[in-house]
């Protein structure tokens, strides 16, 4: 198992975009109303770069035959400015889309880590379903760990979906520690997410 930069001529978007999609598919579904729908936006911003979804920030897990297993899309403090996001959505998608992935964000930012310039920040992790259970979510963090060191970060930070306690319990067996809780009401009831972070 590797985990490599992704490299939009070699490895499978449409899977990298799917793992993303998996990521937030409530939400995805809010402004997309579909799988097929969502996936084919996140493969431009992946595809475009310059953005919190780019692919100069996206590695993917794979074995010798380039099968997707996971990804992991990190950033390092804020090193991706909103304004930045902006632009890259506006220059691939149309503007009605582009202005769903605004407000996606803004929805986003009520609840998501507050981040300090050395902070090693994990906006998403997720493994292929037909891989799960076989370590390559503990693989991915072991590996973002060791990134986050030679990068001279100080923390690892990441945010865990409210009901998502497998991977609350995955991340805590790992040395996260909770350190804030962020919620709103939404129309299905809260959404949320628990703060983590990794001491380096």
């Amino acid at each position: 198992m590797k985990l490599l930069k992704l490299d939009v001529n070699k490895h499978d978007l449409n899977k990298v975009s799917e793992l993303i999609y998996d990521t937030d598919v409530e939400m995805f579904n809010f402004f997309f109303k579909n799988k097929e729908d969502a996936v084919k936006r996140i493969k431009k911003l992946v595809k475009v770069g310059n953005n919190s979804l780019g692919r100069e920030r996206t590695c993917v897990v794979t074995e010798d035959n380039n099968q997707i297993l996971g990804i992991l899309i990190y950033s390092k403090g804020n090193e991706i400015s909103r304004k930045q996001d902006y632009r890259a959505f506006f220059k691939a998608l149309n503007p009605w889309d582009a202005l769903k992935f605004v407000l996606f964000d803004i929805i986003d930012g009520l609840i998501l880590s507050d981040l300090d310039e050395n902070d090693y920040y994990l906006a998403s992790v997720a493994v292929n379903n037909q891989f799960r259970g076989k370590g390559i979510g503990t693989f991915i963090l072991e590996n973002a760990k060791k990134l986050a060191k030679e990068e001279g970060c100080r923390r690892v930070v990441l945010d865990v979906d409210l009901e998502n306690q497998g991977a609350l319990r995955l991340y805590e067996r790992l040395g996260f520690k909770v350190f804030n809780k962020k919620s709103f009401r939404w129309f299905s009831g809260e959404k949320g997410a628990y703060n983590m972070e990794y001491l380096i």
